[in-house]
């Protein structure tokens, strides 16, 4: 046998290997969201958008308030903006009255808990859904929650609030003639659109910090800071490439018939729906990458065997039978053709999986055959025995190895995983009576 010695040494990966791992993070990240019923998950606070974008809305302005009553130039771009969303939304006459009104009435009170009140729906569905994809790490207390969702809600409704500041002093600076001058000879175009410009990096901004800062904080595990700004950075790239899809090849006016005048409000809505589909789903890779060796650890032990026929069995085992992000100098072993990898009797305190290669364990009563994908030596050491047999290498092999501490560890993070160690556990006892 030839061992390395170098331990948690990672071996690094050629760009093959990569891409193999890159397969096996999509794979798990697919399968992850389809058995945590993600799409329910994103109808759902999709529901809530309803529920929370006008009473959202509705607080951004009357934050605003103050503000556009000593700025008119701000006024008056914000009621530009305001026009563009009147088909389905129209929060003139809201907007007048706060301008109008100088004291607080305890009518204006009650109906601002009210908004609050519901613009929480949206943020309780996400924290349902993040709490399904992070279940088995993270185990938040119900106040927290509550306390989480209102700091986020105000952190989002001021952060907006700047936003709209700032576009509109940006705005103010592309308008001004002389700069306007020297900008038209390259960017004419740009200058004619600024407006919609400015709007929509106001939108994607507010969209790429606030799903940087879920990411972040409502996993409860503590995820990379890095990981949650790409991740953020995709989604909200992938959300904008749908948009301009949907914005360049559906004609609204082909929907009017079945739709009437709503027909802007079912496209939004459609929009909002395959928004949170891709929020949620980075936000299962950001699960998967970050517990991404216990995960592929469960994927290999429960791998089907060679003799399991259909699709999507062979596709499990070209994606996983090949851990090489589990690949250590320490835990590789290599063997020659007829070295032992462990005798009858002895310490059972490690877990084989059989990379390459052809093992046979033998003992007084039967002879075991494993082939490539094969996980061995499990079952003795979960109950603590000894070796019931010894394992001989047939041909040259390659071996991974886990400790008993790291098996268990799987048994308790994977439901999945200790219920196939049950069987295996039930099945060998059953045939060890027969024998006897």
């Amino acid at each position: 046998m030839r061992r390395n010695t170098h331990p948690e040494l990672k071996i690094k990966l050629k760009h093959s290997q990569k891409f193999t791992k890159f397969g096996q993070k999509i794979y798990m990240t697919c399968s992850n969201f389809q058995n945590n019923n993600l799409w329910e998950s994103a109808s759902s606070c999709s529901f809530g958008f309803i529920f929370s974008f006008i009473p959202l809305a509705l607080i951004i302005v009357a934050l605003l308030t103050g503000i556009l009553k000593i700025s008119p130039g701000i006024y008056n771009w914000v009621m530009s903006i305001v026009d563009a969303v009147k088909p389905f939304f129209d929060v003139t006459p809201f907007l007048n009255n706060l301008m109008e009104n100088e004291a607080v009435h305890w009518v204006d009170i009650v109906l601002s808990v009210w908004v609050i009140w519901m613009a929480r729906k949206m943020f309780i569905s996400i924290m349902q859904a993040m709490t399904k994809i992070f279940r088995s790490v993270s185990k938040r207390k119900t106040w927290f929650n509550q306390l989480f969702i209102f700091v986020l809600e105000f952190i989002i409704v001021f952060l907006i609030a700047a936003v709209i500041i700032a576009a509109f002093i940006f705005n103010r600076i592309l308008s001004a003639s002389a700069f306007l001058d020297r900008l038209n000879v390259f960017l004419p175009s740009y200058i004619t659109r600024s407006s919609h410009n400015i709007l929509s990096l106001v939108m994607y901004s507010v969209i790429f910090i606030s799903t940087v800062c879920v990411f972040k904080v409502s996993s409860g595990t503590n995820p990379n800071l890095a990981w949650c700004i790409f991740y953020g950075a995709c989604s909200t790239a992938i959300f904008f490439l749908l948009s301009i899809f949907v914005n360049k090849f559906m004609n609204l006016t082909n929907y009017n018939v079945i739709y009437g005048t709503i027909s802007t409000l079912v496209i939004l809505m459609m929009k909002v729906y395959f928004f949170f589909v891709i929020f949620l789903f980075f936000a299962q890779m950001i699960y998967v990458t970050q517990f991404f060796d216990i995960l592929l650890q469960s994927q290999i032990y429960l791998l089907p065997s060679a003799e399991e026929n259909g699709w999507l069995n062979t596709l499990r085992r070209l994606t996983f039978i090949n851990p090489v992000a589990l690949k250590t100098k320490e835990n590789t072993l290599y063997f020659k053709a007829g070295e032992i990898v462990y005798p009858e009797g002895a310490r059972s305190d490690k877990v084989y999986y059989l990379r390459s290669g052809t093992i046979t364990e033998s003992s007084n009563s039967r002879t075991v055959q494993y082939n490539p994908g094969s996980f061995f030596g499990d079952t003795q050491c979960i109950l603590n025995q000894p070796r019931l047999g010894t394992a001989i290498a047939e041909t040259d092999c390659k071996l991974l190895f886990f400790t008993a501490k790291e098996f268990k560890a799987l048994m308790q993070r994977s439901p999945k995983a200790a219920t196939k160690a049950v069987s295996k556990i039930s099945s060998e006892t059953s045939t060890s009576i027969e024998e006897n």
